[in-house]
């Protein structure tokens, strides 16, 4: 992937690591955390493989809250995938 990454990209994956339990619609449409729609665990760590492989970056877990809600995640893999932003 190339450019920014988009909240539509990013909901997409996430429904895909849900195993479409959760639609791309329904993570975009959300106002809430990604907790409080159902995206678990499991579906986390296949989202973080998803986004290591295909955008080139190490997400660094150390205690941030990047993936509290879609919008919070996109500003902080925008954030690493930026060139010359500090993270």
């Amino acid at each position: 992937m190339t450019g920014p990454v988009t909240r539509a990209w990013l909901a997409r994956t996430i429904s895909e690591c849900c195993d479409g339990a959760i639609s791309a619609e329904e993570v975009l449409a959300a106002d809430c955390t990604l907790a409080a729609l159902g995206v678990g665990s499991l579906a986390l760590v296949r989202l973080i493989d998803v986004i290591e492989g295909e955008l080139g970056v190490f997400v660094e877990l150390d205690g941030e809250t990047w993936f509290r809600d879609l919008d919070s995640m996109t500003a902080y893999l925008n954030g690493l995938t930026t060139p010359g932003t500090a993270r």
